[in-house]
């Protein structure tokens, strides 16, 4: 006699056979679209809504099949990509929910970068406007599900909290990226190179128990590899016109500062330091900035610099497992052998691997942008 569906791996599941599926859902949205959709006229805002949907497709298509190739089942078993008028669905059901989540953030966030970078978004910074926005949410949880000739027709309440996650992720202040407990629960002491800000009840229509989320404030995630090409030099170009604008938005400026690390062989360019350095005087906090700036430093032969900006970044962001050990490197290499020790410790409790302890000189250091 064969197992439940719920039971057996999701491959194999025979075409017409029902039940429990595990599902991470990832709702993106159009932030403000009922305003645009009220003064644009109907040709101008079909055409909007259609180039995010191409932009989407294409970086979704990117994402998946070249990217990350290979690692998928594109026939639907594993993920499928929905676009629904001014938003877009993905769904991930693979056997490895913690990565579906990991994975979701950053298609997001790629996402992101690629309608940042549209001549939408470059047209009205030159009439200086700010770029119009995208939301996002992330979600894991049950659904009721019937294996098809392609892939899975799903339903179930996990699709609903996962929209509803987007809809609160429009009040965020950082990314408008937001994760699901259940989803930050799987993710939380597995990715490092992620920051999410601190629990939040947010009151849902439709859902009778609040859902509490988390809203991704930082983020040391490679953009640049998992851009599709055609759109790196439009977000490269907007990113930085937007940087010099009057806004500063924080989340161009972290992506913008890991892009430009990746494409200058892991150093940091001058503009980076100092965008670095003009973001600290208004965020003094900011991580990624305290980071690169500390980078900065000591590639320009500043080690004493260096110290100051990782101590407040160890003090700001005391569960970044990197900040601690670079602060280590850079006492080992003030031949301060205990305070170094105990850099390795703190990072060792924020989930330091011990290949990484042995702490090689700073010019042969890790970067903390990494391919999980």
């Amino acid at each position: 006699m064969s197992r439940p569906a719920h039971e057996r791996n999701k491959n194999d599941w025979t075409v017409g056979e029902a039940g429990p599926l595990d599902l991470a859902v990832l709702f993106i949205d159009l932030v403000s679209s009922s305003e645009f959709a009220s003064v644009m006229g109907l040709r101008d805002y079909a055409e909007y809504v259609e180039t995010f949907q191409a932009i989407c497709e294409r970086q979704c298509r990117y994402f998946f099949e070249v990217y990350r190739g290979g690692a998928y089942d594109a026939t639907g078993l594993d993920y499928e990509v929905r676009p629904i008028g001014d938003e877009l669905a993905v769904f991930m059901h693979t056997n490895w929910p913690w990565d579906d989540i990991y994975q979701l953030v950053c298609l997001a966030i790629t996402i992101k970068c690629a309608w940042l970078g549209c001549p939408l978004n470059a047209q009205r910074l030159a009439d200086g406007m700010g770029t119009a926005e995208l939301a996002a949410g992330i979600h894991y949880g049950k659904v009721w599900a019937h294996r098809a000739e392609r892939g899975f027709a799903k339903q179930g309440f996990a699709i609903n909290v996962a929209k509803r996650v987007e809809s609160a992720s429009r009040e965020g202040d950082r990314f408008r990226v937001f994760v699901s407990d259940p989803a930050y629960k799987l993710i939380n002491r597995r990715m490092r190179n992620l920051i999410f800000g601190p629990r939040r009840l947010a009151a849902m229509k439709g859902v009778v128990v609040p859902i509490g989320v988390h809203e991704l404030i930082e983020s040391f995630v490679g953009v640049r590899r998992r851009l599709a090409p055609e759109f790196h030099g439009d977000f490269e170009r907007v990113a930085g016109e937007a940087l010099a604008a009057n806004t500063f938005d924080l989340w161009i400026h972290s992506c913008l500062q890991v892009w430009s690390e990746e494409r200058h062989g892991g150093r940091v360019t001058d503009v980076a330091f100092d965008q670095c350095k003009a973001l600290l005087k208004t965020d003094p906090r900011n991580p990624v900035a305290l980071y690169y700036a500390a980078q900065a430093a000591r590639e320009r032969d500043d080690p004493e610099t260096a110290l100051l900006y990782l101590e407040d970044l160890t003090r700001h962001w005391p569960s970044l497992a990197d900040g601690w050990l670079e602060l280590a490197r850079c006492y080992r290499h003030r031949g301060d052998l205990a305070r170094a020790r105990q850099g390795v410790l703190q990072a060792r409790r924020h989930g330091a691997r011990p290949s990484e302890e042995s702490l090689p000189e700073p010019q042969t250091q890790p970067s903390l942008i990494d391919d999980a």
